[in-house]
């Protein structure tokens, strides 16, 4: 089972939020107090792993007419209720399973001061009564049976199972709708395990081990073979609980004066790592307790052993049944920039495994960068309360730029980008700057920002450039991706006499063009493609690859192919930065994205790969 879909209702500050989009990895942004670790702990408690606390329950129903499903405890009132409903993807496996199609929904609901209670939405019978035959007390099937007029089968014994089996057949022949009722201990079962690391916790490695060992020991209790033998134990401890059973019953009804008092225990094994001892040895010397270690030392093993935790618990389920969310509350705490880029391919690598997902709430530019933008969910907040903004792949220009400009309040982005990142590349003009991103991204499958670059615009004046120098004398490596006719024409913003005022060479620079600028690099074939499809001509005819192969010989390219759209099309684009724009929109494969352009890329990814330290320094 993998979530991918969470909504909350009443708990703490996440009054009313639904459908939080829950991807293989998703990055949780936001300032301080606006829900992130509200969020984690909410999924911990639909896995069962932490407890739903009356503290825990929100406030916002005070009042509110639209919160009326949820209102205070009055006189003969209803009480407030926490519910945490997680939509699952299931497995082919999972799906044959529990006899459901390709997604489950499951919830965790929560009744102030009374108890908490798992529940599915499942196809179940149309009368309540015969929802949950299996959790009755023989007194309330033998009332129900009696109600419904269902008797027992000649030969059948008179005990709890024959009851059971014959209200569930009658339950089989009539009417059934979709409800939430209680989930069968399969469902429970197979929810995923919850790993959670918390940045406080870097310094406590022994928590992290048993987090770890723990997951990894609930994992095993899935396997056919593992799953018998826990049933089998079960079974004999309730067997040997009997005795005690009705011992206790009989004790109950005397000193009660009770006709009856029913005792039904079930017992169920949950294997845990109570304990652990972890030792250390540095080189030359003797093991000595990780506690007696110092704090950078113990952060350092602690990282170690979150980045080990994803070899043992990515690894696919027996059967397909089960899974794993690996949950990082500001894992980034207190850890310099390479110890975060580390980070990011551990999420990378963990969210890759089928059963996996990831999720990490941080105010980490480095790790919100590394991923597609569709996987950051951006969490806001008035007065208190908590609403989510995050993207879809349907999303258009205006909620992107809507969507950025709020991350871009909430979290410094521009600041902390010129601030931390370790390679510095500067475009010359919009063009570049709006469409290398894009294609970047259609070549390699992922941001330009997991690379290591950071893309600016410099757009070719003496201040940018200046700062650019700023940026080497700090230690920071910057390059300029620049037109491949920048050296030789003065006329060229870029040209080197330029550049070499502020103390950069031709060596700081990537080259780009074919054989002159980046519009130089697209087929006749693109451009044709692009040009019928948005701007067609107005005398009804079709442009064609001649027309636009003549124009590669007389002059600027990028000048001329502009020009002649705008003569014969009413719908020519206002600028060459539009122009591009559109033909890098149509692009659809990796392949599509010209050779000389992926050179290009691949030289830039070289440079930042060398910029800036790749290893974790000790911090002991």
């Amino acid at each position: 089972m993998r979530l991918v879909e969470l909504s909350v209702t009443n708990f703490r500050s996440l009054g009313d939020v639904r459908s939080i989009p829950i991807r293989k990895q998703t990055i949780l942004t936001g300032h301080n107090d606006c829900g992130k670790t509200a969020t984690l702990d909410a999924i911990a408690s639909l896995l069962g792993e932490r407890a739903v606390l009356d503290s825990d329950i929100s406030d916002f129903a005070i009042g509110e007419p639209a919160r009326a499903a949820l209102p205070m405890e009055e006189e003969g009132g209803e009480r407030r209720t926490v519910i945490i409903e997680g939509r699952f993807a299931l497995s082919p496996a999972e799906e044959k399973e529990f006899d459901a199609g390709p997604y489950l929904r499951v919830r965790r609901r929560h009744v102030e001061a009374e108890a908490s209670f798992l529940e599915w939405q499942a196809s179940v019978p149309h009368d309540p009564a015969l929802r949950n035959v299996p959790g009755l007390k023989v007194p309330e099937l033998h009332a129900l049976a009696s109600e419904l007029g269902v008797s027992l089968r000649a030969g059948q014994p008179n005990v709890k199972a024959s009851w059971v089996e014959v209200l569930e057949e009658h339950a089989a022949t009539g009417e059934r709708v979709m409800a939430w009722v209680v989930a069968p201990d399969p469902v429970s079962a197979a929810l995923p395990q919850l790993l959670y690391f918390k940045g406080d916790a870097a310094e406590s490695p022994d928590v992290v081990v048993r987090s770890i060992l723990t997951a990894k020991l609930r994992e095993y209790t899935l396997r056919e073979e593992t799953r018998q033998k826990i049933s089998g134990l079960e079974e004999e401890f309730s067997h040997l609980l009997k005795d005690d059973v009705v011992r206790l019953q009989k004790l109950v009804e005397e000193r009660c004066a009770l006709d009856a008092f029913t005792v039904d225990p079930g017992v169920q094994f949950r294997p845990t790592v109570q304990s652990l001892a972890l030792t250390a040895a540095a080189p030359g010397q003797r093991p000595v307790p990780l506690t007696a270690a110092g704090s950078g030392r113990s952060r350092r093993v602690s990282l170690a052993l979150w980045e080990a935790s994803q070899e043992l618990l990515t690894e696919s389920y027996e059967d397909g049944i089960g899974g794993v969310i690996i949950a990082y509350d500001e894992p980034d705490t207190h850890l310099d920039y390479d110890h975060q880029r580390r980070i990011m391919q551990m999420i990378k690598v963990s969210a890759a495994a089928a059963q996996s997902t990831v999720i990490v709430a941080t105010h980490s530019l480095n790790l919100i960068d590394g991923v597609d933008i569709q996987d950051i969910v951006h969490l806001n907040s008035r007065n208190g309360r908590a609403y989510v903004q995050s993207l879809g792949a349907k999303d258009d220009d205006e909620e992107t730029r809507r969507f950025m400009s709020n991350m871009a309040l909430s979290l410094g982005f521009r600041n902390s980008v010129l601030l931390h990142e370790r390679c510095f590349v500067g475009v010359e003009g919009p063009t570049e700057y709006a469409v290398l991103p894009v294609l970047f991204k259609l070549a390699f499958g992922y941001p330009i920002q997991s690379a290591g670059i950071a893309l600016w615009s410099c757009k070719g004046n003496d201040g940018a450039l200046a700062f650019a120098k700023f940026l080497k004398a700090h230690k920071r490596t910057v390059m300029f991706l620049v037109d491949a006719d920048t050296m030789r024409d003065k006329q060229k913003q870029f040209n080197i006499a330029r550049l070499s005022k502020q103390g950069f060479t031709e060596a700081d620079c990537l080259f780009l063009g074919d054989p002159h600028e980046l519009e130089d690099v697209f087929t006749d074939m693109q451009w044709v493609d692009t040009m019928n499809a948005c701007w067609p001509r107005d005398d009804t005819q079709q442009w064609t690859v001649h027309d636009v192969e003549t124009l590669r010989s007389e002059g600027k390219f990028s000048k001329a192919l502009h020009s002649m759209v705008r003569l014969h099309s009413s719908s020519s684009p206002d600028s060459k930065e539009d122009m591009v724009g559109k033909l890098a929109e149509r692009l659809r494969e990796p392949s599509d994205v010209p050779a000389a352009l992926v050179k290009t890329f691949d030289d830039a990814i070289k440079v930042a790969s060398k910029a800036g330290l790749a290893y974790w320094p000790d911090e002991s």
